[in-house]
C-alpha cells in the first residue's frame, strides 16, 4: 500500500481512495521509500487555510494492513517510538489530542502557516503517557465527531486543565 495526504481524515486511514488520479499501491522494489507495517500516527504535512483544522492526524495500526511494509508519499509525517512500536491506545490517544481543537489553537497561534512539520510536532506541549493512553482507550470506543468532549473531559478530570476550561470546537479566528 501507498498513503497519500488524500488518504489521512481525523481519526482514519482511509485506503484506497478509489476516486482519484494517485497511485494506492508500489512495488516492493523501492524499499528505502517503505516503513516497517506499524503503529504510527500519521499526519498531513499541509492544510488549505479554509479546512477546519490545521493539523489532520489518523493512527495506523498494524492490522490494518496484512503487508509487511507500507509506503508513505513525502506530504505525510509519521509518528513512531524509536526502537520500539506504540501501543495502539498511544497511537490513538496521540492522533485524538493532534486532532482536538485544543492543541489546534495552540498550533495555529504559534504557526501562522498551513504547513506542518516534524519540528513543530516536537514542539507541541503533550501531557503524560498515561493521560494520552485515558484518551486513546476512551476514542477507541467512541466516533471521532466526539474527540474534542473526550480530549477535554479527561484533561479535565486528571487536572491537567483547570476543571472550569471552557470546552471549544472552532478554532479559526476571523
Amino acid at each position: 500500500p501507498l498513503l497519500w495526504m488524500q488518504n489521512i481524515r481525523p481519526q482514519q486511514v482511509d485506503w484506497p481512495v478509489v476516486q482519484g488520479n494517485k497511485p494506492q499501491a508500489m512495488a516492493r522494489t523501492n524499499k528505502e521509500l517503505l516503513v516497517t507495517n506499524a503503529n504510527y500516527v500519521l499526519t498531513r504535512r499541509f492544510s488549505a487555510k479554509e479546512e477546519y483544522r490545521r493539523l489532520v492526524a489518523a493512527p495506523l495500526l498494524r492490522e490494518q494492513f496484512s503487508n509487511s511494509a507500507l509506503g508513505l508519499e513525502n506530504h505525510l509525517n509519521y509518528i513512531y517510538r524509536k526502537g520500539e512500536n506504540l501501543e495502539a491506545e498511544e497511537a490513538i490517544g496521540l492522533s485524538a489530542l493532534l486532532n482536538s481543537a485544543l492543541i489546534d489553537r495552540y498550533f495555529r497561534i504559534c504557526n501562522g502557516s498551513t504547513q506542518v512539520n516534524a519540528t513543530e510536532l516536537r514542539a507541541l506541549p503533550f501531557p503524560p503517557l498515561d493521560i494520552i493512553k485515558q484518551i486513546g482507550r476512551a476514542q477507541a470506543v467512541l466516533d471521532p465527531a466526539d474527540i474534542d468532549q473526550t480530549v477535554f473531559s479527561i484533561l479535565r478530570e486528571t487536572g491537567y486543565l483547570p476543571s472550569d476550561f471552557p470546552t471549544f470546537h472552532e478554532t479559526r479566528f476571523s
